[in-house]
């Protein structure tokens, strides 16, 4: 079987994501084309309206699936260390990380529509981890931007190819983020 009859197979709607999120990683949101995610979707430039009202409604479908894949993760991490609030944040950490170094389109895409905001996904178990230290509002706010930069930062060099995404990365960036919290 080839890759292309594979391709066909995959579902119509999860296709035109990808594709859109491709486009938008190329384009923008501004330069956004439908006529380009049907083309690279093999498809009538007619057929994403069957699956989105228009364009707007698409790039928004776009920003919520890759907001649920995180949040699967995310929730799924906070419940795992629900009781060590400096393990949650930093596997939180590392996890955002890793998720968007692994698939730097999906930041790309939420950069690009404006959506890109470590600050709620980490502000909660942030919070609860400063709480139980007994943070004071200063000191929260310069770890917080602290943490924030970090992530960004880390990020930035995995995608690059600064940093190649060994076991050693990992544990030098898991030791940077506990500097930041203690």
């Amino acid at each position: 079987m080839s890759d292309e009859s594979e391709y066909e197979k995959e579902p119509l709607r999860n296709r035109l994501l990808v594709a859109g999120m491709q486009e938008i990683a190329t384009h923008g949101v501004s330069d956004f084309s439908l006529r380009r995610v049907s083309a690279a979707c093999h498809i009538s430039c007619a057929a994403p309206y069957k699956h989105f009202k228009n364009k707007d409604e698409f790039i928004l479908e776009i920003i919520r699936y890759i907001r649920r894949q995180w949040a699967l993760l995310r929730d799924d991490l906070l419940r795992l260390f629900a009781e060590d609030t400096e393990r949650q944040l930093i596997e939180v950490a590392l996890a955002y990380i890793r998720f968007f170094a692994s698939n730097p389109h999906y930041r790309t895409v939420l950069v690009a529509a404006g959506e890109d905001d470590a600050h709620a996904d980490l502000s909660v178990p942030f919070l609860r981890y400063a709480a139980a230290r007994g943070y004071t509002a200063e000191e929260q706010r310069i770890r917080f931007y602290a943490l924030r930069s970090l992530l960004y930062g880390m990020t930035a060099m995995l995608e690059n190819g600064e940093l190649s995404g060994t076991a050693e990365d990992y544990a030098m960036i898991r030791m940077a983020l506990e500097r930041i919290l203690n």
